[in-house]
């Protein structure tokens, strides 16, 4: 482990040492009740990230075009989007379900007796987790997930084997070993911190009255509810989603059209990520690099008029911008490529088509892209190829999930 490690150093000492490094507050935290936490979690927690929570909040220590560690504290944001109870409860969800594609070797987490417990993020996008399997919660070792590696290539998991407030202060002075991060380290970090701005003007997050339960609403979305709303229960965005530098104006001037505005709205939602380790969702507004979602249309219009130039019988639908022609605007890691039959001037009206690599192009579906996704991630089999689908045994929210792709770093080019 890079950096001095702090040790036998007392609690007092250990936040006189991260102020010192860091700096100050940056302004009031959120109250937190640690009493009726402690016990919704069924755990005492560590006194270090109670005192730093207690006295710092939400921050983000670092700064996000480097690269920066975020304090999950119990809070609730200005705009209800992330609660505590729900935040960590996904979290865990969702970090059970991303490392399959890189690892065979499964963890626990709580309520699970020794399991991870979430408390932190990074600007890449990873997941610090305590070790609670230690009796003394003060000596809980901290635990990073990170699925910013190569299939087959480094651990996603890695083990820093020192607690919360020593992990910070090596990351911040010498950087700490993270696969997922240029060079392989996070850090060393900026010697600065800042209350993390979506959690800016947070208020104090209350427990859940004892037999309810704080992912209620998503288990109900499974079946009731349609649309945006409906996808966000299921599946809850992210707090900043990367959506590129461009404007919707000059994405549509590219493109020759608006996009229909269910589209627009999901998108805007997400910004760009991966639905379930399949279904890519480009930066939209990402006008430069080839990863935005223009150059990906660009780039599919042009093979798919080559295809049908070549194989007419096996693609019925004339390219966009042709009266009633396929336009692709998202992919799967599979080739298959998503849009529209472009028919008529409206594209709110447009149906959703498909382009599927090892299969010949079917009809237009019916219902918008929202209603196709949301269908999906329900488990249920959209009516035609190019689609992966549930088992009838599979729960789908022990598969379905979002995972966020952080914004480009500064001199870092796609």
């Amino acid at each position: 482990m890079p950096g001095a490690i702090l040790g036998a150093m007392d609690l007092t000492a250990r936040l006189t040492a991260f102020k010192d490094l860091v700096g100050p507050p940056p302004g009031p935290a959120p109250a937190v009740d640690w009493t009726a936490v402690e016990a919704w979690l069924e755990t005492p927690l560590p006194a270090d990230y109670k005192a730093l929570a207690s006295a710092y909040g939400p921050v983000e220590i670092g700064h996000p075009d480097s690269a920066a560690i975020r304090l999950h504290t119990p809070c609730v944001s200005a705009d209800g989007r992330y609660a505590y109870g729900s935040w960590l409860v996904e979290t865990h969800r969702h970090s059970a379900i991303r490392p399959r594609m890189f690892t065979r070797e499964r963890r626990r987490f709580l309520p699970d007796e020794g399991g991870l417990l979430a408390f932190a993020t990074t600007s890449g996008g990873d997941h610090l987790f305590w070790d609670t399997s230690a009796a003394d919660p003060d000596t809980w070792p901290v635990v990073l997930l990170t699925t910013s590696v190569a299939v087959g290539g480094d651990a996603p998991w890695v083990a820093y084997e020192v607690p919360l407030t020593e992990l910070l202060r090596a990351a911040v002075r010498d950087g700490v070993p993270n696969p997922g991060e240029p060079g392989g380290l996070l850090g060393p970090l900026p010697r600065t911190v800042r209350t993390w701005a979506p959690l800016s003007g947070a208020t104090p997050w209350s427990p859940p009255p004892r037999g309810t339960y704080v992912d209620a609403r998503q288990h109900a979305a499974l079946t009731e509810g349609e649309g945006l709303d409906a996808i966000t229960a299921l599946i809850p965005p992210p707090l900043t989603p990367q959506l590129g530098k461009g404007s919707w104006e000059e994405l549509f001037e590219r493109l020759g059209t608006r996009l229909p505005a269910d589209f627009v709205a999901l998108a805007r939602t997400y910004g760009a990520g991966i639905w379930s380790w399949w279904l890519d969702m480009p930066a939209p507004l990402d006008l430069d690099h080839r990863s935005g979602l223009a150059a990906g249309v660009e780039e599919m219009l042009d093979g798919y008029r080559q295809l049908r130039d070549a194989h007419p019988a096996y693609y019925p639908l004339p390219a966009w911008p042709e009266p009633g022609g396929f336009l692709p605007v998202v992919s799967t890691i599979d080739g298959d490529q998503i849009g529209w039959c472009a028919e008529g001037d409206d594209p709110d009206r447009w149906r959703v088509a498909v382009n599927p690599r090892h299969s010949n192009q079917g009809p237009p579906l019916t219902g918008d892209f929202t209603g196709t996704l949301l269908n999906w991630l329900r488990g249920g089999r959209p009516a035609t190829e190019g689609f992966f689908w549930l088992r009838k045994d599979q729960d789908p929210l022990e598969h379905m999930f979002f995972e966020p792709f952080p914004a480009p770093r500064e001199g870092h080019v796609p």
